[in-house]
């Protein structure tokens, strides 16, 4: 059974009925009126070798293979094109695809805030993954976001507020900007100066998650805590004792730093010092006020509700124009973040049928998309001509565009993998899993101490931070020496003596502070004396040169790795080798251990970008294409740059799809003429045969090696861009 064909099976129930054709109908009647209105052609429809090859980047993210393609050819089925829509959106590759969408726009990142929020943001990121995975509905997705609070390893959805550490004005902007398409953050010092908006709205806005605290260290109380700490620094008797009172405080909250959000009532939004204008004074407190559509009370839900409604003015219109520009390349209207009331479609009919679209699918993302590359409109050639600034798009074909980064790389990882989309376990990995379970416990027992029983016991704790000050000093001094020195290696062994010096100092931490917490946790979930503490053994100097160790203290109920996690790892492993085994079946491979070896390598050198560290790490292939760094909403460039070039044509991409065991390279193998060598390299890089021109052309360059014909396509506008 091919692989095209298994599709099939997969989608049989659903080609029964295909209402997203009679949507798509009513679309393109849509766009032919306007066309008419204009004196527009529309353009021809696409063939089958670029309609294949489109909805793979489009949907997949990536060009099919030569398997995928030759089979979606060899098919006779008049419903082809729909059963591959529906098999596509129905997979794996196309949550990978989707996830950058949103990643740029919600900047998702690995390690936001320069590592800060660490603990916050690979939940965060893996929860947007499943959130796509289940499909869940466009509207209860922001709801969801909006009103997240509480703590990461029971809620990962605040990362949305985590994200913008500390910034809660920030967020606000970033709110409206994404989710109705409106650029407010002017208004964040005085009334827009190009938009309706004034900066009593924008603080308005801002009120209603103002509130919300990202700033915690995890210890319970703190403000109290803190208020003893400065307290004690002024008595002369506990001078001495509290000395090192803000470095105990700073390595406890460090156990649980920047895990979770709450809204706290206490905090209040006040107007700025510098407002100038007559409706209030400054430092008035602000009353949360929405600042189009129907009016919302205060609390978080109701912010969420308002901002969702299909009644709200532009939420529905913002998320169905950006999905259109997904599919087409150009919104109706664009920008598609500075929507303004004198803003107007290109097609004032078609975008208010797809609001009512959107609604009625009740804001289901992927039943939205299944309706456009329905569309007579979608499957047309592409249109060449360039938009100029300002210009509106009539929409008779999709937009010639380039690739994204995320396109080209998994790209290139489908020349090199058989099966680009092999059998992984979705979610976080186990080792993020255990630091969870490990925070989760430390945080709700430090929950469990009052502000007077933290302070009683960091100044415990202090008082071992001041008899280990004096055996440091030399050392410190040493360190600085060192530095200006430039002495590397005399830097790292200092820095590894310090480290081994302070750990007996936290240790003093958890003896006094986080041992007493941890038992109490036990007691309150058994209802049973707490064991004796586990000791702390010395960490090796391995493990001291690590960020941290975490330390078992008390086993608690309760607080265990899923074990389903490591059961679900093999499971995965085991489904890969059973693809590996079949692909070596398929290709006649004859040494089984090596094609496996060389499989799980490439599966470990070449993941799906979805897979990898959200940004990229700089100087990597994704981003010379142009990944987003994901500091910014919307951020990556699809724009041809030097950089992008010389990678193509210089790196080692060119050498590691042609390494033995490629997909490429197989395939090769399999061809046993020079004449189907460059029907398999046109097939598996263009998913088309060459034209009877491309091979007269190559014929007469007087070039043998078919590796040159790779290189001159790799690097031809024909493979970077979208047809």
């Amino acid at each position: 059974m091919t692989s095209f064909t298994r599709l099939f099976v997969s989608t049989f129930l659903l080609s029964a009925a295909l209402p997203a054709s009679e949507e798509a109908r009513r679309i393109d009647e849509l766009l032919a009126q306007d066309w008419q209105k204009h004196g527009v052609q529309p353009n021809p429809p696409v063939n089958d070798p670029t309609f294949v090859r489109r909805i793979y980047l489009d949907i997949a993210g990536r060009i099919p293979t030569l398997e995928e393609a030759r089979s979606f050819l060899a098919s006779e089925d008049p419903q082809k094109r729909s059963r591959l829509i529906e098999a596509l959106l129905a997979g794996e590759g196309h949550v990978s695809h989707l996830f950058h969408f949103w990643a740029d726009l919600l900047r998702v990142q690995s390690r936001a805030n320069g590592g800060q929020g660490d603990m916050t943001s690979k939940p965060y990121l893996e929860h947007v993954k499943r959130r796509i995975r289940e499909n869940m509905p466009y509207d209860a997705f922001v709801r969801e976001l909006l009103t997240a609070q509480g703590k990461v390893w029971d809620n990962p959805a605040i990362g949305y507020y985590m994200r913008d550490l500390g910034m809660p004005l920030d967020n606000l902007s970033n709110t409206t900007r994404v989710f109705l398409g409106t650029r407010i953050e002017c208004a964040q010092c005085h009334n827009h100066p190009f938009d309706k908006w004034t900066q009593m709205q924008f603080y308005q806005m801002a009120a209603f998650t103002y509130p919300l605290e990202t700033n915690f260290t995890g210890i319970a109380q703190q403000k109290g805590a803190n208020t003893m700490m400065a307290a004690s620094r002024k008595d002369p008797a506990l001078a001495t004792a509290s000395k090192h009172l803000g470095r105990v405080f700073e390595n406890l909250g460090d156990f649980v730093r920047y895990s979770k959000v709450v809204a706290l009532p206490e905090r209040v939004l006040k107007l700025p010092h510098d407002y100038v204008y007559d409706d209030a004074k400054p430092h008035d407190a602000v009353k949360a006020a929405t600042m189009l559509g129907a009016p919302a009370t205060g609390d978080l839900e109701s912010f969420a509700a308002w901002m969702t409604s299909p009644e709200n003015p532009r939420f529905t219109l913002v998320i169905a124009n950006r999905l259109w520009k997904k599919v087409f390349g150009a919104g109706l209207i664009e920008p598609v973040d500075e929507i303004l009331d004198s803003t107007v479609a290109s097609n004032p009919a078609l975008m208010k049928h797809l609001e009512k679209l959107m609604v009625s699918l009740r804001y289901d993302v992927r039943a939205f998309l299944r309706v456009l590359y329905h569309t007579r409109a979608y499957q047309s050639e592409a249109t060449r001509a360039e938009l100029m600034a300002g210009e509106p798009c009539r929409f008779t074909g999709p937009l010639l565009r380039r690739m994204t980064a995320e396109q080209i790389y998994d790209s290139f990882a489908t020349l090199i993998h058989a099966t680009p989309d092999l059998p992984r376990r979705q979610g976080i990995d186990a080792e993020m899993a255990g630091k969870l379970v490990y925070r989760g416990k430390l945080s709700d027992a430090l929950d469990l101490l009052s502000a007077e029983e933290i302070f009683a016991g960091a100044m415990k704790a202090s008082e071992g931070y001041e008899a280990i000050q004096e055996r440091s000093k030399p050392l410190r001094e040493a360190y600085t020496a060192a530095q200006k020195a430039k002495d590397k290696p005399l830097i790292e062994k200092l820095n590894l003596e310090i480290r081994s010096i302070e750990f007996v100092a936290r240790t003093g931490i958890h003896d006094h502070v986080v041992v007493p917490a941890v038992a109490r946790l036990y007691e309150k979930k058994t209802g049973k004396p707490a064991p004796p503490p586990i000791p702390v053994q010395k960490p090796t100097m391995e493990e001291l040169k690590k960020a941290g160790q975490n330390r078992a203290y008390i086993d608690v109920p309760g607080y265990d790795i899923d074990r389903r996690i490591s059961l679900e790892e093999e499971k995965a492993a085991k489904a890969r080798e059973e693809v590996f085994r079949a692909e070596a079946a398929r290709f006649g491979i004859q040494d089984l251990p090596a094609y496996l070896k060389a499989r799980e390598a490439q599966t470990r050198d070449w993941p799906r970008a979805a897979d990898m560290e959200s940004p990229a790490p700089r100087g990597h292939y994704l981003r010379e294409f142009g990944q987003s760094d994901r500091d910014l909403i919307d951020n990556a460039s699809t724009d041809a740059s030097m950089p992008q070039a010389l990678v193509l044509m210089n790196s080692e991409l060119f050498e590691s799809i042609l390494r033995p065991h490629t997909q490429l390279r197989l395939n090769l193998a399999k061809a046993s003429t020079s004449e189907e060598q460059v029907e398999t390299v046109y097939r598996s890089l263009l998913s088309r045969m060459p034209t009877p021109r491309e091979k007269a052309a190559w014929q007469s360059s007087g070039l043998q090696d078919i590796e040159d014909l790779i290189f001159a396509l790799l690097n031809s506008q024909q493979f970077i861009f979208v047809q």
